[in-house]
């Protein structure tokens, strides 16, 4: 845990005993679930990071850097009294995972965009907005809206997940979407403009409900660290490319007593029941069922039915 988490974790933390005793318990445990969520976080957030440039470049009218450090893990009230008297919060469902998830964006953020949407460049406000203009509004809605699909889209690479937006406050009070001690993860987001000018989003998903939407993950959401080496995997493709297995068909099954076998000789005909879901068999297991045909003069066996198991 970095000394920033331990700092954000003692600012929110009471004085009594019990209450030290389950913060620390908390921070222990969200130490502990590192492990479960940050692989699949920071595979999210680099996608992010390209969705976020296209989303805001068309808005901004200028090239952007869009970089993400690691999330940080913290408790909500300890976020929400990091807040300022005025932000814009606009909160998503990221189904099908539990809780809701949280945008938050700085009135200097959204006075930048602002400036750079109607052509001029971005300037220092002269003094901290008290509240959001209409127009202000309207852009924060627009932001919101295109961020919100390209957080569905880089969700989706990694599970079968949709993003629906669920609302938008100007306050931190109007966003309490969880209780005070809930665990929660901040993914924050890096917005430089040209000039060096810099800027920060931050996503602010439960940690309770990422770890509950780990089941929806497909294998695209793994690790990079835990899928198999590329140069390994090509290897093994290339040598099963040459393995030959044997693959033979039953026609039939006749039953014969010993004196008619005695007694068989050249020319003698031996009746054979017409054939009907045929075995494929390879190896020693029946792969598949069909039957025999005919194709360009050569015998031929047609799949009908693929066996499972």
């Amino acid at each position: 845990m970095s000394s920033s988490e331990l700092l954000d974790g003692a600012e929110g933390m009471a004085t009594g005993p019990a209450e030290r005793r389950l913060a620390e318990h908390s921070f222990a445990k969200a130490d502990a679930d590192q492990k479960t969520v940050v692989p699949v976080l920071r595979r999210v957030a680099r996608s992010l990071c390209a969705g976020l440039r296209h989303a805001l470049e068309p808005i901004a009218g200028v090239k952007l850097r869009v970089d993400a450090p690691d999330a940080e893990f913290t408790q909500f009230d300890v976020w929400c009294d990091r807040q300022a008297e005025l932000v814009s919060i606009s909160q998503f469902q990221l189904a099908p995972m539990q809780g809701r998830v949280l945008l938050k964006m700085e009135p200097v953020f959204v006075s930048a965009m602002l400036d750079a949407f109607f052509g001029g460049a971005p300037r220092e406000m002269a003094s901290p907005k008290k509240e959001f203009t209409q127009t202000d509004i309207r852009l924060i809605g627009r932001i919101a809206r295109v961020i919100g699909e390209r957080l569905g889209a880089s969700w989706n690479e990694v599970g079968n997940f949709a993003c629906h937006a669920a609302g938008h406050s100007t306050t931190v009070d109007g966003a309490r979407i969880a209780a005070p001690l809930a665990r929660m993860v901040v993914q924050r987001f890096r917005i430089t403009l040209p000039d060096n000018i810099r800027y920060e989003l931050e996503l602010v998903y439960p940690l309770d409900g990422l770890q509950a939407a780990e089941q929806c993950l497909t294998p695209a959401g793994i690790a990079d660290d835990q899928m198999p080496d590329p140069a390994w995997r090509d290897q093994m493709s290339q040598a099963l490319a040459h393995v030959t297995l044997p693959v033979r068909s039953v026609l039939a099954r006749p039953v014969l007593t010993l004196p008619q076998l005695a007694e068989l000789k050249p020319g003698d005909i031996i009746p054979i029941p017409p054939a009907r879901n045929l075995p494929l068999i390879i190896g020693d297991r029946i792969f598949a069922r069909g039957s025999l045909g005919e194709q360009n003069g050569l015998a031929a066996f047609r799949i009908e039915t693929i066996e499972r198991g």
